[in-house]
């Protein structure tokens, strides 16, 4: 697929934000940025904009570009919004996934399965599921929502592993959110609206309980750290 220079600086600075190579408060500079890539301004600017539509960064008055902060109760609005969002569009997609697309799915978790200390591989599949459940939604505007939540969840999750060290063992972090999308398709294979809800909610907010806990460790650690200053 055709990427213009605005979407090559846009998909390369969206990946660092998330990833946290980028971490909140970084200062991004449109002539460092330009110079990096050799390119004039006018690009990167339109990938800014994009950015700042995500939520990803933000400009101020004196158009000085920030990455974005992810604050306790900014990602408290995230995970609430996306509970109510996904659990919705989760009934629809009860009714309209076909079963091989259900068996493809599950191929995917096998593979996780097998090598659970794959973190990429886990995150993709992570994404696969809960693209599932979105693409089958008639509602475009929650489509469309549940698209940049998605963006915003995926950040999360590297932020409380940053910065929370979720689970020191990661390996069995992953088998356990495996077996709940596993229990989510085996929902979906009933094809019952309701039962399909009820797995996507329990998933959803177990994730919430997850990240809560790698916050407060977070955050735990930084009060010591001060107090030891």
């Amino acid at each position: 697929m055709f990427q213009s220079v605005s979407d090559q600086v846009f998909f390369y600075l969206k990946e660092k934000i998330i990833n946290n190579e980028l971490v909140p408060g970084s200062v991004l500079s449109i002539d460092r940025l330009s110079s990096e890539f050799g390119i004039s301004n006018t690009p990167v600017r339109e990938a800014v904009v994009r950015l700042e539509s995500l939520d990803l960064v933000t400009v101020n008055r004196n158009r000085n570009i920030t990455v974005s902060a992810m604050s306790r109760d900014k990602i408290l609005d995230i995970l609430e919004m996306r509970r109510l969002l996904e659990t919705y569009g989760s009934r629809t997609a009860a009714l309209d996934i076909a079963d091989g697309e259900i068996a493809a799915l599950e191929k995917i978790i096998d593979a996780v399965l097998a090598d659970p200390a794959d973190f990429e591989q886990y995150k993709r599949s992570d994404l696969e599921l809960h693209d599932a459940v979105t693409r089958h939604i008639k509602n475009r505007e929650i489509q469309a929502s549940l698209k940049n939540l998605s963006i915003s969840s995926l950040r999360i999750r590297y932020y409380a592993r940053y910065y929370g060290e979720e689970n020191p063992n990661l390996e069995e972090s992953v088998v356990q959110i495996t077996a709940e999308h596993r229990a989510i398709l085996n929902a979906l294979k009933t094809h019952d609206p309701d039962r399909v809800e009820q797995a996507v909610a329990a998933h959803l907010l177990n994730a919430e309980e997850r990240t809560l806990k790698a916050l407060d460790r977070f955050e735990n650690r930084r009060d010591r750290e001060a107090a030891e200053k």
